[in-house]
């Protein structure tokens, strides 16, 4: 059961990075879950043999000046590669490559910042509940409570003031007619490549609508994150009614598109196995520079390959959970993930009419994006990154104590984040990350059968060397890059040498006096501060008599908070925040020096 699938096997580069992908013939899967299951993409290895086929790149310019000029060249020239879009907000453009001397060409220009493969995202529908069936309004008595809703206490906070926030999702469109969906002034879109933004043959994207913004109170159906109806939606449509792939540069597109229709969280259940560095720069300047909140579904793969756009740093990758709190078996799990949320039969609007039991990390997707908007409407001052910031430290720890690789730092909850961010919640510290164990190259003088070392495939200006040849050039002892680089996750590792902590096993000495004894010669003993209090982090021993620290007097934050609503994570992640008086937190509060 599934959201939007894609199962993928690494592959060798072609020269100069050209490659492409075809889906495998759907009729031969003779069960649904073997389409879960299998590889589904399969991907040659050389230049098209079709150039009128090309392949496209996507450049990005050091000035939109040098980005007109290129483009003006190419269109005197007598090149047949020819521009396809232009993202003037990120000085990119993208072009359909005629031929590999064309792109050694345009390349070769001194403007370009850099240039690469323009990537593939995928679409697959979702897999209804097996052991379910359709809902239709003539089945239903009464309306329900998806088990999400309940699950990330989104009733717990008022959705009154929802309507200071837009949510746009990018997705296979928006059924405007269905009964339990919003389709007054507070919905719009665009189209895309012919497909209507208020259609959805497909269902994928108002099932995804259904979560974020379903009406409640009415009687019938469902209840979505955001229930009153007043929560702004703009839908840019990038999928058609058969989910087929579409190119990274056009989620890039779309996403300015959002921007510019004034929404404040992007909602993306999609994905594709390949980075683009135009893509993460890309969402880096929505997030940091436009102030907006890029969630993204972390994929449906079920082991530790990243996901992209979800795994960028600047985007939100959502895992998702059963009605339990049990991480779904589909789930990706890497160090990309952030936070989770419910993606196992979930229960949302169906396009036609009627309502159906999806799984994936699709419907987790959602359940993140409108907690945001539902939490950020209280406190519209604050910025992408505050949001951010609050879903993570105030989500319920799942799994390992702690942020871990499945759960991320845990299942969002709409109500503790209110009260962070509203300063009537006070995080208690966790445990230090482990650090991360030293790596060797093993061998090290390690070259592969092509005479490459570690040194090469850590390099590369436009593609990713060990994703594309760290597996296949093994050397004549059969040893690759994959084994022995550690820049390609191979290597050997050192262990890690472990000093006792003071604060574990203090010394058996009394209790010290507020000040060391005349002429230390080492720091001063470290007491174990109480389970019950934050923990104090010992400083370097002074050589004189050390300066007690004291709170600037009467400080309290922009929200009303003084020092003592603060411990170790309040510091870690808002002590640089809500400035008042010219002070945050780690300038007025002992506790955050």
């Amino acid at each position: 059961m599934i959201g939007c699938l894609y199962v993928f096997t690494p592959c060798d580069a072609a020269k100069k990075g050209f490659h492409k992908k075809k889906l495998r013939d759907q009729s031969v899967y003779t069960n649904e879950n073997d389409r879960f299951l299998g590889d589904v993409l399969s991907a040659s290895t050389s230049f098209p043999d079709d150039e009128d086929e090309g392949l496209q790149y996507v450049f990005q310019f050091s000035t939109k000046k040098s980005l007109i000029e290129s483009q003006d060249a190419l269109a005197s020239s007598d090149m047949t590669s020819t521009v396809l879009m232009t993202m003037g907000a990120f000085n990119m453009e993208v072009v359909k490559i005629g031929s590999e001397k064309e792109l050694d060409e345009l390349m070769a220009n001194e403007n370009v910042v850099f240039a690469e493969p323009d990537q593939k995202r995928y679409l697959l529908n979702p897999l209804p509940k097996q052991t379910g069936k359709y809902l239709r309004r003539k089945e239903q008595d009464s309306e329900v409570i998806p088990y999400g809703i309940n699950l990330v206490k989104a009733l717990d906070v008022s959705d009154e003031l929802v309507g200071n926030m837009k949510v746009c999702i990018i997705d296979t469109g928006y059924d405007i007619t269905h009964e339990d969906l919003p389709d007054g002034s507070n919905v719009g879109g665009n189209n895309n490549a012919g497909n209507r933004w208020d259609e959805d043959g497909n269902g994928h994207g108002t099932h995804v609508a259904g979560t974020i913004a379903a009406i409640g109170n009415n009687g019938v159906g469902v209840v979505g994150v955001n229930r009153n109806g007043n929560v702004g939606l703009h839908i840019e449509r990038l999928f058609g009614n058969n989910g087929r792939p579409i190119f990274g540069s056009t989620i890039i597109g779309l996403a300015q598109k959002c921007v510019d229709a004034g929404s404040d969280i992007i909602s993306m259940s999609l994905g594709g196995p390949f980075r683009m560095e135009t893509e993460s720069q890309a969402f880096e300047n929505l997030y940091k520079e436009r102030n907006v909140l890029v969630v993204a579904a972390a994929g449906n793969s079920g082991n530790s390959a990243y996901s992209y756009p979800a795994s960028y740093d600047s985007v939100m990758s959502v895992a998702a959970i059963d009605k339990d709190s049990d991480l779904a078996f589909f789930s990706q799990r890497n160090d990309q993930v952030d936070i989770s949320a419910p993606g196992v039969d979930v229960l949302s609007t169906k396009t036609g009419g009627g309502y159906v039991a999806y799984s994936g990390t699709s419907m987790a997707c959602p359940h993140v994006a409108g907690v945001g908007a539902l939490v950020w409407s209280h406190f519209p001052g604050k910025t992408s990154e505050d949001i951010r910031k609050a879903l993570t430290a105030s989500a319920d720890d799942l799994g390992n104590p702690g942020r871990d690789d499945e759960y991320g730092y845990g299942l969002v909850n709409a109500d503790r984040a209110f009260k962070l961010l509203n300063g009537d919640l006070t995080l208690a510290p966790t445990a230090a990350p482990t650090p991360q164990r030293p790596c060797n190259d093993d061998p090290l003088d390690f070259s592969d059968s092509r005479g490459n070392s570690c040194d090469w495939y850590a390099g590369g200006l436009f593609l990713n060397r060990c994703l594309w040849f760290a597996s296949s050039r093994g050397n004549d002892d059969g040893v690759t890059a994959n084994d022995a680089c550690c820049t390609c996750d191979g290597g050997t590792f050192e262990s890690i040498k472990k000093t006792t902590s003071p604060t574990v096993s203090p010394t058996e000495t009394s209790a010290p006096s507020l000040s060391p004894t005349a002429s230390p010669t080492a720091s001063p003993t470290t007491t174990v501060a109480p389970s019950s209090s934050p923990i104090a982090f010992p400083t370097a021993g002074p050589s004189s008599a050390p300066t007690e620290c004291k709170d600037v007097e009467g400080w309290t934050n922009s929200w009303g908070s003084g020092c003592s609503s603060y411990g170790y994570w309040g510091c870690k992640w808002f002590g640089d925040s809500f400035e008042n008086d010219g002070l945050t937190a780690n300038d007025a509060c002992c506790v955050c020096k």
